[in-house]
């Protein structure tokens, strides 16, 4: 797996990361057996969102990271935050946003 510097640090990060979007429509032992694959793989990096899953995927990784045997210092995860879901709107995993909030509270909640 290629490697870059992350911006002016020495630390190493995969250029492909793993996208934990319909992490929510995996058991966790599927889940488990995906990070680890791509861990295993030379991906350290974890794109992430708090709407994504309507909030459950990020859970779901975090129980899935314990269960996993990769220790937590050794990924990159990235979290984008801001959009308040409308559930009026939503249906299923498809997620829409009715507002956005960019508050420190708000970021702080997501991460």
């Amino acid at each position: 797996m290629n490697q870059t510097n992350l911006g002016i640090t020495s630390l190493k990060i995969s250029t492909m990361g793993l996208g934990i979007m319909r992490m929510n429509a995996k058991t966790p032992q599927q889940a488990t057996e995906a990070l680890e694959a791509a861990f295993d793989n030379g991906i350290n990096f974890i794109d992430s969102a708090d709407i994504y899953g309507q909030g459950e995927s990020e859970k779901i990784f975090g129980q899935v990271l314990k269960l996993s045997k990769i220790k937590r210092d050794d990924l990159f995860i990235q979290s984008k935050v801001g959009i308040i879901v409308d559930p009026d709107k939503s249906e299923g995993s498809r997620v829409f946003g009715g507002r956005y909030e960019f508050t420190k509270d708000h970021i702080l909640e997501a991460i």
